[in-house]
């Protein structure tokens, strides 16, 4: 996964996850949303700070981070960016993201065998670092499969969030374009 996919989805599953679901989907609102994560590279090219900023941010408290897009010097140019789509703010934008993510999320969980989950996932990991722990693995291997462990749980907790709360419209249309979408955010 590039490094750009990496930050919008660590940035995109931060932000609220209650749906303000104002319009429903569409595939005008996926190609605007596309649009602004494909200029977001050349964003993070322009002003490095920002993803330096980016990079040392609580990724748990959205509000700190929106604030501060809002207050760094990239502001104008991802405003501009906005404009150029269906998208009046960047929260409009972070909203319509997490509706995404969550059903593309749930899209995909839906191909998973039976009983496993994001739930299902953690616990076979965490079993996996037992089992090293139980053979002797190098501690400094253990620590950090344990760091990785934990930084994915966190993402996985806010993957599940964001599946748990996106609408059933959100949802049916994701699972109707799935193939779609795909084509058009996959290879950002």
């Amino acid at each position: 996964m590039k490094k750009v996919n990496l930050f919008l989805v660590m940035l995109l599953m931060c932000f609220p996850l209650a749906s303000q679901a104002k319009q429903a989907l569409t595939k005008e609102l996926i190609t605007s949303f596309s649009k602004v994560s494909q200029q977001w590279q050349s964003l993070e090219a322009s002003y490095p700070e920002l993803t330096a900023s980016m990079d040392k941010m609580d990724f748990s408290q959205p509000d700190k981070l929106i604030a501060q897009l809002k207050s760094s010097k990239a502001y104008p140019q991802i405003k501009a960016m906005l404009a150029d789509t269906d998208f009046s703010s960047v929260e409009e934008f972070y909203d319509v993201s997490m509706r995404v993510m969550g059903g593309m999320m749930a899209y995909q969980m839906q191909s998973m065998p039976q009983g496993m989950n994001v739930d299902s996932m953690n616990t076979m990991l965490r079993s996996s670092i037992e089992q090293m722990k139980a053979s002797n693995a190098p501690s400094s291997m253990i620590t950090e499969m344990e760091k990785q462990l934990d930084e994915m749980d966190k993402s996985m907790k806010m993957m599940k969030s964001a599946m748990e709360n996106t609408s059933v419209e959100d949802k049916k249309f994701i699972s109707e374009n799935a193939q779609w979408i795909m084509s058009i955010i996959g290879d950002e």
